[in-house]
């Protein structure tokens, strides 16, 4: 049985919400929504023709966005705060073919400190094909600070509704 639980997106119904990777009425964007299960995020997300570079493969920088934007959501869903990217390097291990969706992505720390979370995060095909693995790592602000330069809405906002 599984312990996964949806994480609602706080952010969704405000105006001046435009983001490429999570905004779920997005007409270009991917749309993403996320999972949680311990201190692991996940998402499962069905790529598009629209995003390929190769015709039936997924864009490599399309991964590394999906890659960035999880990573993003896990210092949000995870650490209880927000933060930006300041690092992220990619491997790409096998082509991304658009007929292997839907992709699962996942989200895991590897290291932190009071300033800084290392990510690995691993996109995946519905066969279980490796698509590419991450490093991502992100300067993380104190609440207060992403409250007040971010408009971070708070920690409780992203908390599972049992």
């Amino acid at each position: 049985m599984s312990t996964e639980k949806r994480v609602p997106n706080p952010y969704d119904g405000h105006d001046r919400y435009h983001c490429f990777g999570c905004d779920p009425h997005s007409p270009v964007g991917l749309r993403l929504s996320f999972t949680v299960e311990g201190d692991t995020l996940r998402s499962v997300w069905e790529p598009r023709a629209e995003l390929e570079g190769y015709p039936g493969v997924i864009h490599g920088g399309i991964q590394a966005t999906l890659a960035d934007e999880i990573g993003g959501w896990f210092i949000h869903v995870i650490k209880g705060t927000a933060g930006m990217t300041r690092d992220l390097q990619i491997r790409y291990h096998n082509p991304a073919e658009t007929a292997n969706g839907p992709f699962t992505l996942e989200a895991r720390e590897t290291e932190s400190d009071a300033k800084r979370s290392v990510l690995a995060v691993e996109i995946r095909g519905a066969d279980g094909t490796l698509f590419s693995t991450s490093m991502v790592t992100y300067a993380v602000f104190s609440e207060m600070v992403a409250r007040k330069r971010l408009s971070f809405p708070g920690k409780e906002a992203f908390q599972p509704k049992e």
